[in-house]
């Protein structure tokens, strides 16, 4: 099985501007002003009631306090992805391992029955070795019965033999031929098995590295939590609202820059796509008619030449000029965007919101704990669809191959959205509507339903299952 991902707190912290301090208690709602917050970069509750004695002040103190929640929300977002992008690079490093441990234990089967094979096979050249001894050749059987670890030799010499039938030539070819088999096989598994263990170190430090990241994920959004509910209140304080209503106004913002991103990202990535697939058609357009037109240039060229009078001349020069004028053929059309299952979309979703409030863990793909691929894995897979294994990349990677990939614009109830690009994919959850996802997102945060973030990663393309 394969180990977990277990926070590991790294040597030193990448967010030491936001460094965790204990906190009193706030109850801004009844006017109980908690101690101040030992970190100098936040301020305290004496500050937050004297700036609203000057508009200009509560102004800046309300910029202050707003640009802190960013930062928080910044630091823990960046925590976030390089925590998933560990943890993917482990996750598909296990996947690499997992298929090294299965062919070197299948090259080492294969190496031990080919070994049985050649045994049994040098057995019957050792029968046609006594017929020689029998016959004249005794020196040969006695090498072979006595010096059965030079088989291979022996065989060769018995290949030489001129009293061998064609029958025995055979028996010899046959023989030696295992032989070769069962020691390539042999050095196949011992290759194996040099490169399981390359596999198996590399996949030990991305655990390694994942911890590191995975910690300092857990603890930025840990201290994010904390610090927000003061700066909230001290927010509401300075506006005379709630802290319910501005969390919920800031989370709409970034809610909608977020999506605002998404979309613009994910219409460059596509122009990007199409440019470059214009470009190849193109390309092999020119190539295509340079091709034709070096074909029927020969044709063409002779007949102007030499036809100045003569209809076979002037023919020769129209067939020249008509190749070259023919038109290249129009690309294909592209193919209909695959239809969404209603059914199978329900139950993947009807499974995932069953899984709301447990806990992340990666790898996690059980009914106690959960890590974004393993959640969209096995929610599909209770639908009976199969959606690649257990990594981001994977599954993007098998929604290709069905031909079940469409634009992020065109998204449906049901896809797969995917964060990521140039091929790898560290993070996917399963599409809501109205821009907003089932995920189980990272360490800290369960199960949960939430709105598309990290716009510029999000990816040009979504899967679509069925």
């Amino acid at each position: 099985m394969a180990e977990r991902i277990r926070p590991t707190r790294s040597r030193a912290s990448p967010f030491s501007l936001f460094a965790v301090v204990t906190a009193g208690a706030v109850t801004a709602s009844i006017g109980i002003v908690a101690p101040a917050l030992a970190d100098p970069g936040y301020p305290s509750w004496d500050e937050i009631q004297n700036a609203k004695k000057s508009e200009a002040t509560k102004k800046a103190e309300i910029n202050r306090v707003t640009d802190l929640l960013g930062g928080l929300a910044a630091a823990a977002d960046e925590a976030s992805k390089q925590s998933q992008i560990a943890a993917e690079a482990y996750r598909n490093a296990l996947e690499a391992l997992s298929a090294a441990e299965q062919r070197e234990k299948d090259l080492r089967s294969q190496a031990d029955a080919a070994a049985k094979t050649a045994k049994t096979s040098q057995m019957r050249a050792g029968l046609i070795a006594a017929h020689l001894a029998r016959s004249g050749g005794k020196d040969l059987s006695v090498d072979l019965f006595l010096n059965g670890d030079k088989a291979t030799d022996l065989l060769h010499r018995l290949g030489s033999a001129s009293k061998l039938s064609e029958q025995s030539q055979e028996i010899y070819r046959e023989a030696l031929q295992d032989e070769n088999t069962a020691k390539s096989l042999a050095d196949q598994a011992d290759a194996a098995a040099v490169e399981r263990k390359k596999l198996a170190a590399d996949a030990e430090a991305k655990l390694a590295s994942a911890q590191v990241a995975a910690k300092a994920a857990e603890d930025a959004y840990a201290e994010q939590v904390k610090y927000s509910d003061e700066l909230y209140s001290q927010l509401a304080t300075l506006k005379d609202t709630t802290a319910a209503l501005e969390k919920e106004r800031i989370e709409g913002i970034a809610a909608a820059e977020a999506a605002a991103a998404a979309e613009k990202a994910a219409a460059d990535k596509a122009a990007a796509e199409q440019a470059a697939a214009d470009k190849a058609a193109a390309d092999k357009a020119a190539a295509d008619k340079a091709a034709q037109d070096a074909a029927n240039g020969g044709g063409g060229s002779g007949g102007g030449n030499s036809g100045g009078g003569n209809s076979g001349g002037g023919g020769g020069g129209d067939g020249g000029s008509g190749g070259g004028g023919n038109p290249a053929p129009a690309p294909p059309a592209p193919a209909p965007a695959p239809v969404p299952n209603g059914s199978v979309v329900e139950t993947a979703i009807s499974f995932a919101y069953a899984q709301l409030g447990k806990p992340y863990e990666s790898p996690g793909d059980s009914w106690n704990t959960w890590d974004c691929s393993g959640l969209t894995k096995s929610a599909y897979g209770a639908a009976g669809v199969y959606i690649g294994t257990h990594s981001a990349t994977n599954q993007y990677w098998t929604m290709a191959g069905q031909g079940r990939l469409v634009p992020y614009s065109q998204r449906q109830r049901g896809d797969l959205i995917f964060w990521g690009s140039g091929g790898d994919y560290y993070h996917v959850a399963i599409y809501l509507g109205n821009d907003r996802i089932l995920e189980a997102a990272d360490w800290g945060k369960p199960v949960r339903e939430y709105y598309i973030w990290g716009g510029y990663d999000v990816a040009g393309m979504v899967g679509r299952p069925g």
